[in-house]
């Protein structure tokens, strides 16, 4: 079975990281386990897991707590689960300042440690993939049009033109195969080059083949559709 993420398992009690160990395994993670504190950074490290589940209580001279302020104080970006046998807000509240993602107070179910860890892996994917296509559209702005021809040049000058000038519209019409998108996707770079990576006023450039929609179905995907509209609009 295919792994679904490195899952590193640190807890002073035996029985329990055997039993998430092995329960964990067979939902397609690969696992790590640890008993107790020793060289447990380190281990860490070498080992790149994509989610930690750490015991907030190891040992007399550190606990998990300890570790996840070092986790965090070295800028490690893996999130980190923390496991309490505390019934009480003050351990949760402290483990969720210092950064954890989440926190487990035993006794748990599995099938609840089976799914924070699921969603907890899934947002994580989601937050690489944002990162990459933010950084992907960021590099668009470097990819500048090559053209030495006096027509060619005029035109990128009017492109650059209405860029500057803020218009949301432009048409742009010519044979099949002349660059119609090519100066499309020009124009919505220079366009959004101010706004640089925040993902609140970047919008991404969406190339669609209007010849390949229905004639009745353009406006829709293009503009959405309610339930009823035209007629409202005809009342």
């Amino acid at each position: 079975m295919k792994s679904g993420g490195r899952i590193f398992l640190v807890d002073d009690d035996e029985l329990i990281v055997s039993m998430i160990a092995r329960s964990l395994k067979k939902q397609g993670y690969e696992t790590q386990v640890q008993t107790s504190a020793k060289d447990i950074f380190r281990k860490i490290v070498a080992w790149h897991p994509d989610l930690i589940l750490l015991d907030i209580h190891l040992d007399e001279n550190i606990t998990g707590l300890d570790i996840l302020a070092e986790i965090k104080r070295e800028k490690l970006t893996t999130p980190v689960v923390m496991l309490t046998s505390d019934d009480s807000a003050e351990s949760a509240i402290s483990a969720m300042k210092l950064g954890a993602a989440d926190y487990l107070t035993k006794p748990f179910n599995i099938d609840e440690v089976h799914m924070i860890v699921a969603n907890i892996l899934e947002n994580s994917r989601l937050k690489e993939e944002v990162n990459y296509l933010r950084t992907a559209g960021a590099s668009c702005f470097e990819n500048k049009i090559v053209g030495s021809s006096p027509a060619m040049q005029d035109i990128l000058r009017k492109v650059e033109m209405f860029a500057k000038a803020k218009t949301d519209i432009l048409l742009i019409t010519g044979e099949s195969g002349t660059g119609k998108e090519v100066l499309s996707r020009y124009f919505h770079d220079l366009r959004h080059e101010d706004y640089g990576n925040s993902p609140s006023e970047y919008t991404p450039f969406i190339a669609i083949n209007c010849m390949a929609l229905p004639e009745n179905l353009i406006e829709n995907e293009l503009f959405g559709h309610v339930r009823g509209g035209l007629h409202r609009c005809q009342d």
